[in-house]
């Protein structure tokens, strides 16, 4: 990997002075969207593809009540005609109000601050996690180091960076979709180049996407994020799946971020693409504003034909809830997926991997699976973790996953839940 090269560089020539609009010229991968004024220019991402959307008219609702759970393994022949989705919750690799450490220097718990090699403890291979799209909420700003920081370290005061390579690791391993907005979003005020923790969370993933050649959509920072859903095509099981994407913060830290204010406004680009798969991410920050996530959660899915919402913020699991759209479909509303791997989230025992499988031909809801997760702090692992039953279900109840080709392959022992979609009578 290449990375650590760009970043070097670029950190370098901060260091030398260098403004912005300079590294723009030398590496051509800065969006407009970076300057310190405020500006309406959205950030240049993935163009729109030119196919059309698998799905656009109504359908009869379809039976799916005789499914058996589909296995955790993308690749199996059963898991061959869906789209699989699936979430985690609160990320970092970061110290409080400290400079995000070197990914080779170990944390206290005396693994290392990589991201990639803790997913690899987790899941050698990750299928238990990785399906075709694979959202995480990153909890951060991104950047290299932080040169003031917004208030001051207290016992209920948080501050939190993380390096770039983490970000690069979550995707090389399959994260493709990855929220930002969030109330840790601006908790650095000055970063390398003297520009707010926010642009440098844009920036830095501009980078990665010219680095890597990033399959992905990212969403929550950069003015661009204030307006509009991103979108772009994926090849899922040999067909083009045009995705729309947005990340909103349910809070008032609005310096290019996505946040309650602009959500209608995000909400209503939605109606204005035309994609096969609808996708929103918010975080909340107290219970009034988790209540706001669910009200607009379930506005997104009932009067805009969302499709999955992933909320997170509570660091608590919160009830799954399925919805309908209005037009034969129906979406499904993870309020809360608990922590994921995070050195800083004190353990609570309610964190869960959401996944939302779609008919790959018609686009239908099929069945939704809740996947607990034992996370302590920046280690996660399947061994005792959470009764999968008591992941809250609003409206619908869970069956436990027995079947023994759900797990087939996996080189870990996991253990779920699963609900079909049936049609009512």
């Amino acid at each position: 990997m290449q990375t650590k090269s760009v970043f070097a560089a670029t950190a370098m020539a901060f260091l030398l002075g260098m403004g912005f609009a300079q590294i723009q010229k030398s590496l051509a991968v800065i969006p407009d969207d970076l300057s310190l004024e405020t500006t309406s220019s959205p950030i240049a991402l993935e163009p729109e593809p030119e196919s059309e959307p698998i799905f656009q008219t109504d359908l009869p609702a379809q039976d799916f009540s005789n499914l058996t759970p589909i296995p955790l393994d993308r690749d199996h022949l059963l898991s061959s005609n869906f789209i699989d989705v699936r979430g985690v919750g609160d990320a970092a690799i970061s110290h409080n109000y400290q400079q995000p450490p070197k990914i080779d220097n170990s944390l206290a718990d005396g693994v290392p601050a990589n991201f990639g090699k803790r997913l690899d403890r987790l899941d050698p291979d990750g299928q238990s996690y990785r399906g075709d799209l694979n959202f995480i909420n990153w909890e951060t700003v991104i950047s290299n180091s932080c040169q003031l920081f917004r208030g001051a370290p207290s016992p209920r005061s948080f501050a939190f960076i993380t390096r770039p390579e983490n970000i690069a690791a979550a995707y090389e391993r399959g994260f493709n979709l990855m929220g930002l907005a969030n109330n840790h979003s601006g908790d650095c005020e000055r970063t390398e180049g003297n520009i707010i923790g926010s642009q440098a969370t844009a920036y830095y993933m501009s980078q990665l996407r010219q680095e890597l050649n990033t399959e992905w959509l990212w969403h929550g920072v950069g003015n661009f994020s204030k307006q509009q859903a991103v979108v772009r095509e994926f090849m899922i099981k040999g067909k083009p799946v045009k995705v729309a994407f947005a990340n909103i913060y349910m809070g008032g830290i609005c310096q290019q971020v996505a946040c309650q204010v602009d959500s209608e406004q995000i909400l209503n680009s939605f109606d204005a693409i035309a994609a096969d798969l609808k996708i929103l991410s918010m975080h909340s920050w107290n219970e009034e504003t988790h209540q706001q996530l669910v009200a607009l959660g379930e506005k997104f899915i009932t009067k805009h034909q969302g499709d999955v919402v992933f909320g997170h913020g509570p660091h608590v699991w919160k009830p799954v809830t399925l919805l309908d759209q209005g037009n034969g479909k129906k979406g499904v509303m993870f309020e809360s997926l608990g922590n994921f791997i995070h050195p800083q989230l004190l353990p609570q025992g309610q964190d869960f991997i959401g996944r939302a499988l779609f008919d790959l031909e018609t686009l239908q809801l099929a069945q939704v699976q809740g996947i607990p997760v034992n996370v302590q702090r920046a280690i996660a692992t399947y061994n005792n973790a959470p009764n999968a039953q008591s992941i809250p279900s609003k409206g619908f109840k869970w069956q436990s996953i027995q079947d023994t080709s759900w797990g087939e392959g996996l080189q870990v022992n996991v253990t779920g839940v699963y609900h079909n979609l049936t049609v009512a009578p």
